[in-house]
């Protein structure tokens, strides 16, 4: 019997992976409003400046201010994860520092862009004509979709990397590791390429795909890439490395060949690779960028337009001055359509580009989200979801999913020379984190679907209570889905840190985490959580009781 569970924690270096798993997960769910508020905030201003309804005004008013509140939390928080970063997994910047810090760079930009934007919004408000106003909303939401971007190239990157060739056969449903597969086009330097036997790099799988400017361009399988990058952070030398067995005859007896560090080779084969593709696009040329950018937005849109049904719908309830019920009517009727067309867009549009992405790229994490594993209750062969999840994923029903029980549980190593990885299987976990928010999604896109019913043919006044009392649980479940969906993400590349070149084991801290430390930081951050909740009630919902609209002008 397969213990999903198990396998996810066996992983090892809880640690490091439980204050990431906390601050990473506060840090999103609390962006994700940052993303969306801002957006619809806009929309609103653009419906203001077509019908001078100064109630659309008023609602975006609103949420600037939720805005402000939320973007001061979600700044701390991030400062917080970007420092974790670099003190639970500091060999990860050492690794990818030198090409990761353009988008790092530029992300400080968003972040100016971000605060005084804000601010200027929510303390000139009324100070500000209706396009200048429009105009800084527009910048508003810009500014964290850059941020975002900027942030997502490096996550993407982790996923995967750039020049990844896949490991998978759809078509015959084939693995093709003993081909050398998956592969990483690096650039060699010519001066390294001189010294190694090319014959015997190719019956370890390499294959040479042409020159540039000054190396060779060469697909590597991740197997010895893995392990040169554990090697680089254990001090190796030539001699000591699996390199020495591709030298050529002419340099085995040269010394100062043999005690050059791997670190220096592995740097200067890196250094030439983003040089040949570009130092400030290397990572944005991930396949995985563009579907991880819309995908995190989508997300973001679709918490933000829950979170408002809940809100507005709460309070519609107990409302009962009627010009106040009116305002109350029209951000109601916003919030409802606003989700249920961001909810199709993530669904159809964002989500299907994601899930095609990881198949493609990722075929062992969509095999352990597909649980294709004899003696595993996977969710999708109880729903019998088999054929149209190789339709959706491959575009054909006659398609293979991935078989996770063939895949060999060391096939990131390059055969006795490991990297102290027990297993490169990832946990099978993720076949419910999926599932969760694949369910959720469709339920709160079949409940503002209801919504939007009432909408057309009954009008606002009439939806039934019933309905609106389920949308605080809508909101929460909203976030659910949205952190299921990360959670799938980052747990489904275990044990990889860098997909194909990086291990847990390598990118993580010699100063383990101890659990009292993990505790006491979780317990920061649910007061962070804790403090951001009681403020919007004291800022937002508390004057909202008083039924009274705010002057706009």
């Amino acid at each position: 019997m397969v213990n999903p569970i198990g396998s996810w924690v066996g992983f090892g270096y809880w640690g490091e992976r439980v204050l990431s798993m906390v601050g990473i997960g506060i840090h999103w769910g609390i962006l994700q409003y940052v993303l969306g508020l801002p957006f619809a905030a806009f929309i609103l201003q653009l419906i203001y400046l077509r019908t001078k309804d100064k109630d659309y005004l008023r609602i975006s008013k609103t949420l600037v201010k939720a805005m402000a509140i939320v973007f001061a939390v979600g700044a701390a928080t991030g400062t917080l994860v970007e420092f974790g970063l670099i003190v639970v997994w500091p060999n990860v910047l050492t690794a990818v520092g030198k090409w990761l810090y353009f988008p790092m760079y530029a992300e400080v930009f968003a972040f100016i862009m971000e605060v005084m934007i804000t601010y200027l919004l929510y303390y000139g408000w009324d100070k500000l004509s209706d396009v200048t106003r429009t105009i800084l909303t527009f910048f508003a939401f810009i500014g964290p979709w850059y941020s975002g971007a900027m942030i997502l190239s490096a996550n993407a990157y982790m996923n995967v990397p750039t020049g990844l060739l896949p490991d998978y056969n759809a078509t015959t449903g084939q693995w093709l590791y003993s081909l050398g597969y998956p592969k990483l086009l690096l650039d060699v330097p010519s001066a390294y390429v001189a010294i190694l036997n090319v014959t015997k790099l190719e019956s370890l799988g390499m294959t040479i795909k042409g020159t540039a400017s000054d190396g060779v361009l060469v697909y590597v399988p991740v197997s010895i890439v893995n392990r040169l990058v554990y090697e680089s952070f254990n001090h190796y030398t030539v001699n000591q490395s699996i390199l020495k067995a591709v030298l050529n005859s002419n340099v085995l007896s040269n010394q100062a060949v043999l005690q050059t560090p791997v670190l220096n080779i592995v740097n200067a084969i890196m250094d030439s690779t983003v040089k040949y593709f570009g130092i400030y696009t290397y990572l944005f040329q991930s396949p995985d960028f563009i579907p991880t950018l819309l995908h995190s937005i989508g997300a973001g849109l679709v918490v933000t337009g829950f979170t408002m049904i809940a809100g507005f719908g709460t309070r519609y309830m107990s409302v009962k001055d009627e010009k106040y019920k009116k305002y109350l009517e029209k951000a109601l009727k916003f919030s409802i359509v606003f989700s249920l067309i961001v909810i199709i867009y993530e669904g159809l549009i964002a989500g299907d580009m994601m899930g095609k992405t990881v198949a493609k790229y990722n075929p062992e994490k969509f095999a352990a989200i597909e649980g294709t594993q004899p003696g595993f209750t996977s969710i999708a062969s109880l729903l019998h979801l088999d054929k149209a999840e190789a339709f959706l994923a491959y575009g054909s029903f006659s398609a293979h999913l991935p078989n996770y029980s063939q895949i060999p549980q060391l096939w990131g190593q390059l055969g006795n020379f490991g990297v102290n990885v027990s297993s490169y299987l990832p946990p099978l976990i993720v076949d419910y984190s999926y599932y969760a928010m694949v369910i959720v999604g469709v339920l709160l896109g079949f409940y503002a679907l209801i919504l939007t019913g009432y909408l057309l043919f009954k009008g606002v006044s009439k939806i039934n209570r019933f309905w609106l009392y389920l949308a605080i649980p809508g909101a929460v479940l909203a976030q659910f889905a949205s952190l299921m969906g990360w959670g799938t993400r980052e747990i489904g590349r275990l044990p990889w840190i860098v997909y194909g070149v990086m291990t847990l084991n390598v990118g993580s801290t010699l100063n383990q985490p101890t659990l009292w430390q993990d505790i006491l930081v979780s317990l920061f951050y649910t007061v962070i959580v804790i403090a951001l909740i009681y403020t919007v009630y004291r800022f937002l919902w508390i004057p909202s009781k008083r039924e009274v609209l705010e002057e706009v002008k």
